[in-house]
């Protein structure tokens, strides 16, 4: 057979290979989509099933949830439901709410902290020499933020409050009067117009130069909250009176003591925390209510640059 007949045949069979080949690919792509398809179309319907399962469970959660409510919403009067309504209301407000005629004065931003915790934790003692001198407004402002203020979003705040009761408040006895400090606004509220820093530290006469007392004061009727309610219905846990109320209070304000102290000695200022005061002289001057309790005073100001320099 000549050579080129014989290459001639050759590529008649390739080709006819190829061809072969090409329509069993295409054979074989058709039954994989046709496959794929099949797949698809059960896949479809089974997400379908689960998604009716879901809701349907979904649905029972609901009703199950909206029950359980029920039941818990059932167990309170309807005055305890509105005093609590109003409550969270008021705490959930942007803004502290204020009287037509009461005078605040804006801080002005907190000194920043540069002294690392571990440095803080190293120096924190109680000083109880002051110089008599008034300490700069920003670091009154770091020391009231430290204790009580805002931090993030929801108005949560720099120390931890048991239940999120938020029952403590600071007020702020220095030579311009007494105020009282609202975290929201970052901001003095004016109770008292005149130096009354005597009756917050009369029991030794050189506390008396300390540039400002801060009064921790709690408030009873702020533990008076739905989850305390709802403890003391469910498990008989009764939060609002009592040692457990009486402890979960101190602690509240302890956190805050403490991050006076470590703000205090960040800033190099001198601090010490203290119990005895005129009681009812300072509730008189503080106007406050029955239900407010003074817990503690932290009383803070300049180290003096000798020992003459808290000689009265």
């Amino acid at each position: 057979m000549p050579v080129k007949t014989k290459f001639k045949n050759s590529i008649e069979n390739l080709k006819s290979e190829l061809k072969e080949r090409q329509e069993r690919l295409i054979k074989d792509w058709e039954t994989a989509k046709r496959d794929l398809k099949a797949r698809q179309k059960l896949f479809t319907r089974e997400i379908k099933t689960k998604q009716d399962e879901f809701f349907l469970e979904w649905d029972d959660v609901q009703e199950r949830s909206k029950e359980k409510l029920d039941q818990w919403l059932d167990r309170f009067e309807i005055d305890e439901l509105q005093t609590m309504l109003d409550r969270y209301k008021e705490e959930n407000e942007p803004l502290e709410t204020i009287g037509e005629n009461d005078v605040l004065r804006q801080l002005p931003s907190p000194r920043k902290l540069e002294m690392t915790l571990q440095e803080a934790f190293e120096k924190r003692r109680s000083s109880r020499d002051f110089s008599g001198e008034p300490i700069a407004e920003e670091m009154v402002a770091a020391l009231l933020w430290a204790a009580n203020g805002i931090n993030r979003k929801n108005f949560k705040r720099t120390t931890p409050s048991a239940l999120n009761w938020q029952d403590v408040s600071v007020y702020v006895v220095q030579a311009n009067g007494i105020w009282k400090y609202l975290p929201k606004r970052h901001a003095l509220l004016f109770i008292e117009g005149k130096d009354q820093r005597e009756y917050f530290g009369e029991i030794k006469t050189w506390m008396k130069l300390a540039s400002q007392h801060l009064v921790f004061v709690s408030d009873a009727r702020k533990t008076e909250t739905f989850t305390t309610k709802l403890i003391d219905k469910t498990f008989k846990v009764d939060f609002s009176e009592g040692e457990l109320n009486e402890r979960a209070r101190a602690i509240n304000v302890g956190v805050k003591v403490q991050a006076v102290y470590l703000a205090a000695v960040a800033m190099g200022l001198g601090c010490t925390c203290r119990l005895l005061v005129d009681d009812q002289k300072a509730r008189e001057l503080m106007k406050l209510a029955p239900e407010e309790k003074i817990m503690a005073i932290c009383s803070v100001g300049e180290h003096p640059a000798s020992i003459f320099d808290h000689v009265i």
